[in-house]
């Protein structure tokens, strides 16, 4: 790889840190061509990526990034898993083919500007997908307001089976 290629190198991966969401740092040793490419193709399905990079170069892209501890973790053959949407559905798919392998290790990671460890992408895989949330969350936003209608509805609905309550007693008293 001669300077300019390197130059281009480099600057591809600055603009991939500049527009991800998350990325996780993996070993890429031990896998067969075919298993990165079918983990390649899983990720693309799921609009995330998946590259093999060189530590030199990497390094260099991440100085000024807002992501040097990224640096820190530059040991051995890596490669980086990254998405500009779904942080959990790019936990998810790295986890099914984690399992599968059984060759790759998580490094770390980020989620935005923030160091995350294996731990926190288990966590993230772990999640619902986000529509689901979204659902969830949705779900809890139109309950508040029937809860309080509920409230409202109760003491006029209480009074009534009070005075219900009333007039059965006197019925039954007068009979």
């Amino acid at each position: 790889m001669n300077i300019e290629q390197k130059k281009a190198n480099v600057e591809e991966l600055k603009e991939i840190l500049a527009s991800t969401e998350a990325m996780i740092l993996v070993t890429s040793r031990g896998l067969t061509v075919n298993q990165t490419n079918g983990f390649r193709r899983d990720l693309d399905k799921e609009g995330a990526g998946y590259r093999v990079v060189k530590n030199s170069l990497f390094a260099r892209a991440v100085q000024g990034s807002g992501r040097e501890f990224l640096g820190e973790m530059l040991e051995g053959p890596l490669a980086i898993a990254y998405t500009k949407t779904d942080p959990a559905t790019l936990a998810k798919t790295l986890a099914a083919f984690i399992k599968a392998t059984k060759k790759v290790e998580i490094k770390g990671g980020c989620l935005g500007d923030k160091p995350i460890g294996e731990a926190d992408i288990k966590l993230l895989a772990a999640l619902p997908p986000l529509e689901t949330l979204k659902g969830m969350f949705l779900g809890t936003l139109s309950g508040v307001p029937r809860k309080f209608l509920g409230l409202l509805q109760a003491p006029g609905r209480d009074f009534v089976g009070v005075l219900k309550a009333r007039e059965n007693q006197l019925n039954e008293q007068a009979n």
